[in-house]
């Protein structure tokens, strides 16, 4: 009876042991749940939740059946978009200048001569008498047609440069000088590779000012100056100068023989 007493006492202790640790485990998951709860409730304690307008919204939105919104029509888009793109009209002149009649040219009557003027011998139809003892003079020989200056080259017959004066100002040689254009094309120069020599075959450094970069085509005559210390000249008699055009170099103009004012 005792054998048989001692086994459910063992069976009871064992779940009643069972037992009390799930009551413990239970007891202190709902304490832990209660702590975390308290913490967070304390930290979220100064955070609201942001005010949204959901009833407000909500009541103004409407649903729309997009069977029954109203579709664009094609021609009418069409028609605005062309008028749009199209080019406004030319304005209308404020003032239209009349046509200006050009008189024909009044015919001038031949010049009379009086009749004593006309009845006169001509100078030249009268004769000369020949005298035996002048020999004939001989005719002057023609006058000499000067060369053209030599301060004037031209490249092809499109580019020219010509040099129009040289002068002495303080310390400084300055040649005034012009450039012109007369090829189809436009020609760009930089003025850094002018090349000027004097008679000696010396390089020369020189200041460009006033002339432009590009030619334009058939353009008028740029004007500029060439400045050269006088310094660089000692013992120099005639200067020589020479550019191409950058960069194909087809046009080259240069001038030579220019005097050295003392």
């Amino acid at each position: 009876m005792r054998r048989s007493l001692r086994p459910a006492r063992d069976f009871t202790s064992s779940f009643l042991g069972e037992v009390g640790w799930l009551v413990a485990f239970f007891f202190t998951a709902v304490v832990s749940g209660c702590v975390g709860y308290l913490f967070g409730q304390r930290a979220l304690s100064g955070v609201s939740s942001p005010v949204t307008e959901t009833s407000t919204s909500s009541a103004s939105r409407v649903i729309r059946d997009p069977r029954t919104v109203p579709l664009l029509n094609e021609a009418e888009v069409i028609a605005a978009a062309e008028a749009l793109l199209r080019p406004p009209p030319p304005p209308t002149p404020l003032f239209t200048p009349p046509p200006v009649a050009i008189a024909p040219p009044t015919p001038t009557p031949p010049r009379r001569l009086s009749p004593e003027l006309a009845s006169a011998p001509s100078p030249l139809s009268t004769p000369q008498p020949a005298s035996p003892s002048q020999p004939p003079r001989p005719s002057p020989p023609p006058l000499s047609t000067p060369s053209p200056s030599p301060l004037q080259v031209a490249a092809s017959g499109q580019v020219a440069m010509q040099v129009l004066s040289v002068r002495r100002e303080g310390g400084q040689v300055v040649l005034n000088v012009a450039l012109q254009n007369n090829s189809p094309e436009t020609v760009r120069f930089l003025y850094s590779f002018l090349n000027v020599t004097d008679d000696n075959g010396r390089p020369i450094d020189a200041l460009i000012e006033g002339l432009p970069g590009e030619l334009p085509p058939n353009s008028q005559v740029f004007q500029g100056t060439i400045r050269i210390p006088a310094s660089s000249l000692a013992g120099s008699r005639s200067l020589s100068l020479s550019l191409a055009d950058y960069p194909s170099r087809r046009h080259q103009v240069g001038v030579s023989g220019i005097p050295v004012p003392p």
